[in-house]
């Protein structure tokens, strides 16, 4: 989940037990973190992975993690700095400053860490991300890098909606502008237009790169819609022919 609001903790906490640096990561611990030092490289590939990919520029600050020993402690924490948003497992926070990543020991912890620091090095890196490519793009690069293409669960789904010409509106996402509007199917659908993008050909991605490189450039990106409008002849007919035919 990401969230924009007007308060920030501070990183020097006296909770925190451990302290480490990864290649534009400042993870914060209120536990040890000797075991977690792979989990960090990790983050630190999926975000040189994800700026190659999308051809991103440098990130303009660190991305921060903040990680907790328990729910209990997360809560607490959470309740202090941020008591007027909903409780979630895990959640990124951006205001003036870098973003922020908070989750707690869980058997989703890579998981989630994978989806808020994605949203946070897109923040990162860029001035705005329309929320349905934001979420999409948490979305596909939460899960390993052999499970992305092939093994999220919202492929059946999808494939299956395929088959019988049924294809999400792009442009219905791009209302989209709350994220209390975002429910399953809204993550679903982000998520298989990121994948399109992604897979179905190279004129997609181009695309993609191209739209993402005009909001880095501050210049006016439009709608993805439109530049897709223009580059394929009905780009829903590519859409439920890529699904259609991809296998896992």
């Amino acid at each position: 989940m990401c969230c924009s609001v007007a308060c920030e903790p501070s990183t020097a906490h006296a909770a925190w037990t451990d302290e480490r640096q990864a290649d534009g990561l400042a993870c914060h611990a209120d536990f040890r973190l000797d075991n977690f030092e792979g989990l960090l490289g990790e983050i630190s590939r999926l975000h040189r992975e994800i700026r190659n990919t999308l051809a991103l520029p440098a990130p303009r600050l660190p991305v921060h993690i903040f990680l907790f020993k328990d729910e209990a402690a997360y809560r607490a924490y959470m309740k202090r700095w941020f008591p007027s948003l909903p409780h979630r497992r895990a959640m990124f926070i951006k205001h003036d400053g870098p973003g922020m990543v908070f989750a707690y020991r869980s058997r989703h912890l890579v998981t989630d860490l994978r989806h808020e620091t994605t949203h946070a090095l897109l923040h990162s890196c860029l001035p705005a991300v329309p929320l349905w490519l934001d979420e999409g793009l948490a979305e596909y690069f939460e899960l390993p890098p052999d499970q992305r293409a092939g093994g999220n669960p919202y492929l059946n789904g999808i494939t299956w909606n395929a088959r019988f010409g049924a294809v999400p509106s792009l442009q219905k996402l791009e209302q989209l502008n709350d994220i209390r509007q975002m429910g399953q199917r809204q993550y679903r659908d982000a998520w298989a237009w990121v994948h399109f993008l992604l897979h179905a050909s190279p004129e997609g991605r181009a695309e993609l790169v191209s739209y993402v490189a005009a909001i880095a450039g501050r210049s006016a990106p439009g709608k993805l819609s439109d530049r897709l409008n223009r580059r394929f002849d009905r780009p829903a007919k590519h859409f439920a022919a890529h699904f259609r035919s991809w296998k896992r």
